[in-house]
Parts: structure tokens; C-alpha cells; sequence
């Protein structure tokens, strides 16, 4: 009876069976978390853990390990993921963390997402978060399925609007803290975040200017979007000596929480079901489409990069798709038709 480093994958992983001062044995299947260079690491973990088996501190799951295992060991590792990560694998340890890590099936996943009742980009980011936890096991060492998490397309993302009527309805409805802000999301299309958090200097020309870091690269991109002039008066009636162009009550930058104390009795009081800030930029992208306005121009006002983000509205332009396909019909076609 023995233990011995056997690599898995990249990581050193401690194998064997170990017999107690007691004269039980213990099976051990545990790993290092140290890579092929760094062998003489394990070596010394793999006496740690045989000190412990022979004296009765470790105990004996035959090898078994859970969902919670890889999650912690994911939250643990020494290059620590972000707040977020953390937050999307604590949910998952709270969920699934009792299930064996090599029983895991996709349908467990699926059912926790389908749970969470979240917008489709926050599950696609939850997704992302999940299979690098569970590639983070198989790394080192640990019995993972394969398994593999698909983002929702986008074909199946929310997209919620209003028609003018509600939108009109809702901005009415909005107390004076939020009104010029929400009117602001409806005529602009910008996300929650930006429009909180843009600053006096970035209304030029009367135009907003929002700047984002988009890839790997983290490249500062910038978009212009037109103001209106009742979009511009409702902004002047709260200029003050803040930076920040709508702020809360107490004359500071607004929170998502925060602001929502205020927005979800508006959209009871204009009876809106179902809506969110967000919901505010598709509406905006909505009313474009059916306007006439071209996918690529909506996609440079919402500061997106490729027209796949804004292939959900395409089908808003019924008459705009008419007009193209009638392109494809000359008089003498038409008339030989006509006559069949």
C-alpha cells in the first residue's frame, strides 16, 4: 500500500491507498494543484496527505468529490476570479453543490439556469463563469463529465418594447427624481450604466457621447447619439454644479438599486408588466426599425461592433424588407405574371 504522483492532464494528482495506525485503509485520489514543473510541490503535498491519512485526519471519501469541491477550488485558485465569477459559482455551490462532480449532467445545469430567472446576457455570462469552473477542475486533476454550457442565442434573447402609447405612459408616470433620466433611455438607447455615468463634459454639440472598452485589447470605442431638444430641455432643468448629469436625490451618482425604488412604482402606475431599464434601449432600437432605419445604422447608436445584436429587430421592418424584395421585380416580369 502506497501513494504515488501520476499526472492528470498538466497537474500532479496523489493515487493510492494508505493503511491507518488504526488498521483501517484509506483509498486516496486527491490533487496537488501543482503542475509538471513544479513536481518537488507535490512531493511534499503527497506526504502531507499520507501524514494524514496514517493518522486519521483525512478522511476517507474514496476518491468521491462534489460539485462544491470544484467550486471551491475554482474560488480559490491562485489567480482569484472576479466578483462576478465568485458570485455565479456560490449560487451554483448552493444548488448543485451536493451532487457528486462526476454524476453532473447538463440537465442539472439547465435546471439551475432555468431557475434564475435572469435577462439573457447575464445567463450567457453566468454560463461562461460555470464552464471555466468546470474546466478549472478537469485542470487539476478532478473527475468532470464532459460537459459543455452553450450560451443562449440570440435569436432567443429578450427583447421586450413598448409601443408609443405605453412608453409615453410610463415616462408620465416616473416621478420627477427619475423622469428626465428614463425619457433620457427611451430617446437614446443607452444602457443603465452609461447613462448614469455620464459626466457634463460628455454632452458636446448636443450630442451624448458614451465610451466603452470592447475585446481583449480593451479599446476605448466611442459613439455619438443625437439629443432632442425636449431630451436637452429636461437635461438643463437639472444642471448643477454636479459632474454628473442625472444624479439622485441627494445630489449623487444613482445606483441600480437605488433607482429602482422609483422605477418599478412607475411601471405599476402605467400598468407595465414585465420591463426593465433595458427594455427601455430595445424599445428605442424598436421604434428606429419601424422608422425605417437601417440595421447597421441602429447598430452604431447602440455601440455595437457586428449586426448580429440587432438582427432580433430586423423583422420590425415589414415594409422596408417589401421595398427590397421589389427591387427584384421589373415591369416585364410583372406583367408575364400578371397574365399566368
Amino acid at each position: 500500500m502506497s501513494l504515488n504522483l501520476r499526472l492528470r492532464g498538466d497537474v500532479w494528482q496523489v493515487q493510492g491507498t494508505v493503511k491507518t495506525l488504526a488498521g483501517s485503509t484509506v483509498r486516496v485520489r486527491k490533487s496537488t494543484g501543482f503542475t509538471k514543473p513544479e513536481k518537488r510541490y507535490a512531493q511534499v503535498v503527497m506526504n502531507k496527505i499520507m501524514e494524514d491519512a496514517m493518522t486519521g485526519r483525512l478522511e476517507d471519501k474514496s476518491g468521491v468529490e462534489y460539485v462544491a469541491d470544484a467550486c471551491d477550488a475554482y474560488i480559490s485558485r491562485p489567480n482569484p476570479p472576479g466578483d462576478t465569477d465568485v458570485r455565479t459559482v456560490e449560487h451554483i455551490k448552493s444548488a448543485l453543490g451536493r451532487i457528486k462532480l462526476s454524476k453532473i449532467t447538463l440537465a442539472d445545469f439547465t435546471m439551475h439556469f432555468a431557475t434564475r430567472g435572469v435577462a439573457a446576457n447575464t445567463l450567457a455570462r453566468e454560463m461562461t463563469s460555470a464552464n471555466a469552473m468546470l474546466n478549472h477542475a478537469r485542470a487539476i486533476g478532478m473527475d468532470v463529465p464532459d460537459i459543455n454550457l452553450k450560451k443562449p442565442s440570440y435569436d432567443d434573447a429578450r427583447t421586450r418594447w413598448l409601443y408609443k402609447e405605453e412608453m409615453e405612459a410610463l415616462i408620465e408616470a416616473c416621478p420627477e427624481e427619475i423622469k428626465s433620466l428614463v425619457a433620457f433611455l427611451f430617446f437614446t438607447g443607452a444602457r443603465l450604466g452609461e447613462a448614469t455615468s455620464l459626466l457634463w463634459r460628455d454632452v458636446v454639440d448636443e450630442s451624448a457621447i458614451f465610451s466603452s472598452r470592447k475585446g481583449r485589447s480593451k479599446k476605448i470605442r466611442r459613439r455619438a447619439v443625437k439629443l432632442s431638444p425636449w431630451i436637452l430641455s429636461l437635461m438643463g432643468e437639472r444642471q448643477g454644479s454636479n459632474d454628473y448629469v442625472f444624479t439622485n436625490t441627494v445630489g449623487s451618482k444613482w445606483d441600480r438599486s437605488n433607482f429602482y425604488t422609483y422605477f418599478r412604482p412607475a411601471c405599476e402606475s402605467a400598468h407595465i408588466e414585465d420591463f426593465t431599464p433595458h427594455d427601455c434601449r430595445h424599445t428605442f432600437a424598436s421604434h428606429l426599425v419601424q422608422k425605417g432605419a437601417s440595421l447597421r445604422a441602429v447598430a452604431d447608436l447602440l455601440g455595437h461592433s457586428s449586426l448580429q445584436m440587432v438582427m432580433r429587430y430586423a423583422h420590425l421592418a415589414p415594409s422596408h424588407l417589401e421595398s427590397t424584395v421589389s427591387l427584384l421585380w421589373d415591369n416585364d416580369t410583372n406583367e408575364t405574371h400578371t397574365h399566368v
